[in-house]
């Protein structure tokens, strides 16, 4: 008697959709649950605000490095093996950082966690190239995309409500049904082989686009990470939100930024062009900065940093979707892992030094102002970065 094995399931568009979302949200997870959870963190352990800085650049660091690694690793075993690794290694991590008993272990969980976070990307866009065919992927990607941001809009609305009526621990450890429901939804998927055309498609060189995206991706990294990390903390210590309150600006950042990755990663592929749509993002974003500046200033009322946080999460925080899209598009299907890998390390490189160069800043100056002029001005660098992605960038038709 023989016994049966579980048919092989093809991709449909909602459920690429679905894992491709569950595995990014995961796997970067730890970036706004730490901010929102900042407080906790800094009343148990008796840290400064530079150590919860220093958390996200763990994370940031080990991603960066890895990441290229993980996009070659991917364009070598293949789009579905990859996915699950990542979700296995985010459940892992999420189970260390819920338990971890001192600061240094929890370092050492943030630093680990950099492995799914750094490897997200380069696979899951090797999902979407196996599965979507050029000139189709822009509504799917900004999905994929947007799961980053349903995972701060889920993780700003509900861990302040779980952490009170519990701990920051049980907060947090609740968010793992998400990896476990991302890996039975990559059970007996198939492996879809990329053809290599040119032998060892690898050792070819990447388009001068895709360097100029990862240049972007560095300040947009940057202001991200610092303004997601931080603005929790600026609305309790500067403007006197409670933390629930200040917890509901990062789940407006979530939510504003889930329609905006789907909303501009159509309209980048159809309409406007990558390039121009990177550069809107940026100067979208300076706009938010700019704000937050005033506010810190107390030249404007508190109430601004309610549309500085929309901004924020309908411009800078959506790059990542044109970002990814346009890698795709760029590159040839034996370089799109590769190419997604030297994109976030300069994405994952600004992730891991923002939080603590902000951090840093307030500690020592007293004020957040600085910082958030600084940011502005980071994002209207990435305004001028991306005109030379759209003076270079050319569709590879793949």
């Amino acid at each position: 008697m023989s016994i049966s094995t579980p048919p092989i399931r093809p991709f449909s568009r909602f459920s690429l959709a679905a894992v491709t979302a569950i595995a990014m949200g995961v796997a970067t997870f730890s970036q706004g649950a730490i901010g929102v959870l900042a407080s906790d963190l800094i009343a148990e352990f008796g840290l400064e605000r530079w150590q919860i800085g220093i958390l996200l650049t763990a994370n940031g660091v080990t991603g960066a490095l890895f990441s290229p690694v993980f996009g070659r690793l991917t364009d070598r075993m293949g789009s579905v093996k990859s996915v699950v690794w990542v979700l296995s290694l985010a459940m892992l991590t999420m189970t260390l950082v819920a338990t971890a008993p001192t600061y240094a272990v929890l370092f050492a969980a943030a630093l680990l966690y950099g492995l799914p976070n750094g490897w997200a990307n380069p696979s899951t866009n090797a999902l979407i190239v196996d599965n979507v065919v050029a000139g189709a992927r822009g509504v799917i990607t900004g999905i994929k995309q947007s799961g980053v941001q349903m995972g701060s809009f889920l993780g700003g609305l509900f861990l302040p409500a779980i952490a009170a009526a519990t701990s920051w621990r049980v907060a947090f450890a609740s968010f793992l049904v998400f990896p476990v429901a991302g890996l039975v939804g990559m059970w007996r998927r198939p492996e879809i082989r990329r053809p290599h055309p040119s032998g060892d498609g690898t050792k070819a060189p990447l388009p001068i686009a895709v360097r100029w995206i990862a240049v972007y991706g560095t300040l947009a990294g940057l202001g991200v990470s610092a303004t997601t990390t931080f603005l929790p903390l600026f609305a309790e210590e500067s403007e006197g939100w409670t933390t629930a309150q200040a917890g509901l600006l990062i789940a407006g950042v979530g939510l504003v930024g889930v329609a905006a990755r789907i909303t501009w990663g159509s309209a980048s592929e159809r309409w406007l062009g990558h390039g121009r749509t990177l550069r809107l993002l940026a100067l979208q974003s300076a706009g938010a900065a700019g704000l937050l500046a005033l506010a810190s200033a107390d030249l404007a009322a508190s109430w601004v940093l309610v549309p500085a946080a929309l901004l924020m999460g309908s411009g800078a925080v959506a790059w990542n979707a044109v970002g990814m899209l346009a890698v795709m598009d760029y590159s040839a299907p034996e370089l799109v892992g590769r190419g997604t890998g030297l994109a976030m390390l300069g994405f994952l490189t600004g992730i891991g030094l923002g939080p603590p160069l902000m951090g840093l800043s307030v500690d020592r100056l007293g004020a957040y102002t600085p910082g958030w002029v600084v940011i502005g001005v980071l994002f209207l660098a990435g305004a001028l970065v991306a005109g030379q992605v759209h003076r270079t960038g050319t569709l590879a038709h793949v």
